[in-house]
């Protein structure tokens, strides 16, 4: 589950909806400049929840697309691209 209007995602089990904490994320960006880059990568809170967007720079500015690499061991991969939050 994506809330592209913040930033952040919320991974969750397709069966029970239960969130999945510890899960991987990889998010690399496109610039627009053409260049693409590793932008951050962490893992999912207790909530299952992460801020793919913030940094302590503002970055995001030049960001054209963003691609998300979600992995967890118990429950697979899965990739998204997404446009960068309306600033």
């Amino acid at each position: 589950l994506l809330a592209r209007g913040y930033g952040q995602l919320e991974v969750k089990k397709t069966e029970s909806g239960e969130p999945v904490s510890r899960a991987y994320v990889k998010v690399y960006a496109k610039m627009k400049n053409g260049e693409v880059r590793f932008y951050k990568d962490g893992y999912t809170d207790p909530r299952g929840k992460f801020d793919y967007v913030s940094l302590s720079t503002n970055e995001i500015e030049e960001v054209e697309e963003l691609s998300l690499l979600i992995m967890s061991d118990e429950n697979g991969s899965v990739v998204r691209e997404v446009a960068p939050p309306q600033r």
